[in-house]
């Protein structure tokens, strides 16, 4: 099989945006990401500001990834401007701010397709996938969106909100009768950590036309394993040059 169509079987899904190249869920790491040509999709997180906004990072709270503690929700979107998300990833990334998610749709639009995860932790879910949806139909961005969450209800409630827009459950591993609850949420995407990607399971996600995305794929010997299947699937990966490496290389032809 040629480099290119391993490529187009397995689409890289930048996780995070480039998050191992530069600090993840920033403007940062998305630019890196669809600077690579062969990136043709972003993958981000996205919760609610204190003011309804969505915003683009993947904790509840500020603690992990910046430089300032505390909720998520407790701020303002123009607060979290001002927090600096890069310095802990490196000085060079110093006053990187948490971006707002019309800032990502606005980069991506006739670029790259997005996958969103919605994370909502306190009872604001259809808020969040309302305003979510408004941004993505303001952007005319309906057809190239996937929304995302492990939460059923969030699903839900972004289909309620924008018929027209694909979504996806994710889960950690394959369970009894998976397909079946996709078809109840109207999902015709599944996100699933990749030890649990088989053939058993491409069979049966193709015969129910759903679409899966692996994640998250870092090492290269899982990259390498991963793109030499022949059934088509996303791979969802923290470092998009390791995909492209196993792209061009091939390696293991036969899973």
């Amino acid at each position: 099989m040629e480099p290119w169509q391993r490529a187009f079987l397995h689409p890289c899904v930048a996780h995070r945006g480039w998050s191992g190249g530069a600090p993840e869920n920033t403007m940062a790491a998305f630019r890196l990401a669809i600077s690579e040509p062969a990136v043709h999709w972003l993958e981000l997180d996205v919760h609610l500001s204190k003011d309804d906004v969505p915003v683009v990072i993947h904790d509840s709270t500020l603690n992990r990834t910046t430089n300032d503690k505390g909720r998520v929700r407790d701020r303002t979107a123009r607060e979290l401007s001002r927090v600096d998300a890069g310095s802990w990833f490196h000085p060079v990334y110093a006053g990187e701010p948490v971006p707002v998610l019309e800032q990502v749709l606005a980069l991506a639009a006739g670029r790259c397709r997005l996958n969103i995860e919605l994370k909502e932790d306190g009872p604001d879910k259809d808020r969040l996938a309302r305003n979510v949806t408004q941004l993505i139909r303001r952007y005319c961005l309906e057809r190239d969106v996937v929304i995302t969450s492990f939460d059923p209800a969030l699903i839900a409630a972004a289909k309620k909100h924008l018929p027209v827009v694909e979504t996806g459950l994710i889960v950690d591993k394959r369970s009894a009768r998976l397909m079946d609850k996709l078809r109840s949420l109207g999902a015709s995407n599944l996100s699933i950590e990749y030890r649990s990607v088989n053939a058993s399971l491409l069979k049966e996600a193709e015969a129910a036309g759903i679409r899966i995305m692996a994640w998250t794929v870092n090492d290269r010997r899982d990259l390498s394993r991963l793109v030499a299947m022949p059934q088509p699937f996303q791979i969802c990966t923290n470092y998009p040059d390791r995909w492209l490496a196993a792209v061009q290389e091939g390696a293991g032809s036969r899973a």
